[in-house]
């Protein structure tokens, strides 16, 4: 059995050595993706204005004025003084006729205390400067920058690998069952020595025979590194094969909300150029109050995240999150609140107090594979291990290539 389980670990491994090696670099250094990202580009996110922002709804006019070819699509509401909103945009239809070429970015960076434009930026797209590169290594680290979905399938693909790899792994560690008058000896005894035998495997190697040295490193980085590897290879299963695989299993023991976004009807009756219906709509803000008076009791004093005109359904998306959301450890939940855009009515509510028990699971895996579960530390943890990954990974590669040649 282990014979077989040699061989399947030896050939899945070095056949996905190379996506597990850029995963687990890249994911290192998207932990900390806003901190390079604000250094390496202080002129977008630094505003030096302390002032008090702007109504929302007058932000959102200025913006809309100084680009009329593009409409708010995301305002950010969490932004702290001195520092620029984020916005995301979308094309403008043109009246009467189809959408005009799209603009070259999907960002803007906004002081909000003046609506002055700081920077623009396409999310994603490689265009060789400081701007982009941060989001152009979260869409790689998220989708290896491919077409469609083939990104995604090639790391969901490589997320079950890593999974049977790391389980694999570790039994090939396990010493052999002792025979003979080994095992009569009283139970507490054979398991102190079982575990005296288990003991080398976990140990680094500091010296010795090259070929040697590399495996001992790559069986106790393997060891080490389990927990966190079984953790990143399950949440990277949600996150490139949510839909495909891992929703239908999670599916088995409870109930998946849809999300709104998938069963809210499309409505007539918006502008031509894309706005919201004028006349009897809300405003921003009025939908913010609204939104806000109609939280679950669990997330009262949950604070404003964003807001998202949907002209196409009609509505305002409004987000609200726990303080210290993704920041701070244990701290995940959120709610959204989707409401009629001309009578504020509830069309939907999502997030954590609304949601089932299958959705509360869902909701933990993305802080569990960025690390942000835990704060700052598990950040750093996630870093390191993303680092030790890609050690094991050229470790593997070594000790098949040093055992070819002997």
């Amino acid at each position: 059995m282990k014979a077989l389980f040699r061989r399947l670990h030896r050939w899945c491994g070095l056949t996905v050595a190379g996506l597990l090696c850029i995963s687990a670099i890249t994911g290192s250094l998207i932990a900390f993706e806003h901190e390079l990202d604000r250094l390496l580009n202080p002129q977008l996110f630094r505003t030096g204005n302390l002032q008090q922002a702007m109504p929302v709804d007058a932000l959102i006019a200025r913006i809309e004025a100084q680009e009329p070819q593009v409409r708010v699509a995301q305002m950010p509401l969490d932004t702290p003084p001195g520092e620029a909103r984020e916005v995301h945009v979308a094309p403008r239809p043109q009246a009467g006729g189809p959408a005009a070429a799209a603009p070259s970015f999907d960002r803007l960076f906004v002081d909000p205390a003046t609506a002055r434009i700081l920077g623009r930026r396409q999310w994603g797209a490689w265009q060789g400067d400081r701007a982009h590169l941060m989001p152009w290594l979260n869409r790689f680290h998220r989708t290896l920058t491919l077409p469609g979905r083939l990104g995604n399938r090639l790391l969901g693909g490589a997320a079950i690998a890593w999974l049977g790899l790391s389980l694999a792994g570790l039994y090939l560690t396990l010493p052999a069952r002792q025979r003979g008058r080994a095992a009569a000896l009283p139970r507490g005894t054979r398991q102190r020595a079982y575990l005296a035998r288990w003991r080398p495997a976990w140990q680094m190697p500091w010296k010795g025979p090259r070929f040697r040295f590399v495996n001992d490193l790559h069986r106790a980085l393997g060891l080490w590194l389990l927990p966190l590897a079984l953790c990143s290879a399950l949440t990277g299963i949600y996150l490139n094969l949510g839909n495909e695989v891992f929703k239908p299993v999670v599916s088995l023991f409870g109930h998946i909300t849809p999300h709104p976004l998938a069963r809210l009807p499309q409505r007539d009756g918006r502008q031509a150029d894309g706005r919201l219906p004028a006349g009897a709509q809300l405003s921003a803000a009025q939908a913010l109050e609204q939104a806000q008076s109609l939280l679950p009791a669990e997330a009262r004093h949950y604070q404003p995240w964003y807001l998202a005109p949907l002209p196409q359904q009609g509505a305002y998306r409004i987000a609200f999150k726990e303080p210290g959301l993704r920041e701070a450890a244990w701290r995940v939940r959120y709610e959204q609140i989707f409401i009629d855009s001309r009578s504020g009515s509830l069309l939907a509510r999502f997030g954590y107090p609304s949601g089932t028990g299958a959705d509360r699971f869902l909701v933990w895996m993305y802080p569990l594979h960025s690390g942000k579960l835990w704060g700052l530390p598990g950040r750093v943890l996630i870093c390191l291990a993303g680092l030790g990954t890609a050690a094991l990974c050229i470790a593997g590669v070594l000790r098949w290539t040093f055992k070819k040649k002997s």
